[in-house]
């Protein structure tokens, strides 16, 4: 049976984490990854938590490259503190805290035990869960805690409708701090979770809003957002989450699995993982658009974005287009081989195109998709060199 799940309550806008202050329960374990447990906004949060009586206790998550053991470690100091609620800060935070979670309110499961989607057992007995997103991530609007990998290890996703936080605070003030690169980066990663989503073959009309609103704000306001203007960082913000609603009740499809995949073997990949979808996502767009059905969807989309093109196949040029044109304004990479070192890159692209095809999200993608047209569409996105 089809469904949309989403948090409870989504309070956005400026100071919105001042409401972590109605917050109601007896311990509060705050999660945050030490570099954005730096930001001012850490302090407020921490603040507004404690005045809700509640004994706060704070825990620093490991990230980008947060290990097993960690993960464990996390649940293991839950499991001391006995929190009512998690409360994640930031977006390099919430999934290893979703994962802690896990394990915190299942004390005999292993993260080898939570691979399957869609199968893990009733969350909420122990403690509930809130997300506090900064710029770079969907995780507080989504039903996936993401395991990074490494070149050794499949990079993989806890997926449940039950790991959907039920409380997120969207606050721009937290994206107010963020580089300029990393903006660029956060709004190409949801532009492609956005038309990913549009046109996974499980989108609905309930996907499709959110997908197509949540492009629409990175097309008028990424440039801006990259600039410095706040307000259009409040926008990119939004989509973020927008896109996170429509990306797990579609899910994303073969841009988002490339990515994870090659970012789980660069060094620091996590930290690329948006620039690593600005790339894929034009290549994608049009492998799957030469099956006409899907042409026509994403044709939809880019008319209903402003884009011309009376043929479906012009829309969807017209849409490639305008995605790589942004992505050259923002300087980002064009292809993989800007990224890290080129020929272990290039040498490990058959590893990447294996990975990828048996990714979960894979299996949402519109078109079919074989190893083979994997490591074509790798091959491709490499680029030639000069």
């Amino acid at each position: 049976m089809p469904r949309f799940t989403m948090p409870r309550d989504v309070h956005y806008g400026r100071e919105s984490i001042e409401r972590l202050s109605e917050l109601r329960g007896k311990r509060a374990m705050l999660v945050a990854a030490s570099e954005e447990k730096k930001e001012g906004a850490f302090a407020r949060a921490e603040t507004a938590l404690r005045r809700t009586g509640m004994e706060v206790r704070l825990l620093e998550s490991p990230w980008p490259e947060y290990t097993e053991q960690a993960v464990a470690e996390g649940a293991s100091a839950m499991r001391a503190f006995a929190p009512d609620w998690i409360v994640a800060f930031g977006s390099m935070a919430i999934d290893a805290a979703k994962l802690m979670w896990i394990l915190y309110e299942y004390p005999e499961a292993a993260l080898s035990d939570l691979h399957l989607p869609f199968s893990l057992p009733d969350l909420r007995r122990k403690a509930r869960f809130a997300a506090i997103p900064s710029l770079g991530g969907i995780s507080e609007a989504t039903a996936l805690a993401e395991f990074c990998g490494t070149a050794e290890q499949n990079a993989w996703a806890a997926a449940d409708y039950g790991i959907v936080p039920d409380i997120a605070f969207v606050d721009p003030v937290l994206s107010e701090s963020v580089q300029p690169t990393a903006v660029a980066q956060a709004g190409m990663e949801t532009l492609a979770y956005a038309v990913g989503a549009y046109a996974a073959w499980q989108g609905s009309p309930f996907t499709e809003a959110p997908a197509q609103k949540a492009a629409e704000l990175v097309l008028q306001h990424l440039c801006a957002a990259q600039g410095g203007d706040c307000a259009a960082r409040e926008q990119i913000q939004y989509a973020a989450c927008l896109s996170g609603m429509a990306f797990s009740n579609a899910l994303s499809g073969l841009t988002h699995a490339l990515a994870r995949q090659t970012a789980a073997v660069l060094a620091g990949g996590r930290a690329q993982r948006g620039a690593l979808n600005a790339v894929f996502l034009p290549h994608v767009i049009r492998f799957n658009a030469e099956d006409s059905r899907i042409c026509a969807r994403y044709a939809r989309l880019a008319r209903a974005l402003g884009l011309r093109g009376r043929a479906d196949t012009l829309a969807v040029q017209a849409l490639t287009d305008e995605i790589e044109a942004l992505r050259a304004t923002l300087k980002l990479a064009c292809t993989l081989r800007q990224f890290g070192s080129a020929q272990e890159l290039e040498d490990r692209i058959p590893t990447i195109a294996a990975r990828a095809a048996e990714d979960f999200c894979t299996q949402a993608n519109p078109r079919a998709v074989s190893k083979e047209d994997a490591l074509e569409i790798l091959r491709a996105a490499f680029g030639k060199a000069e």
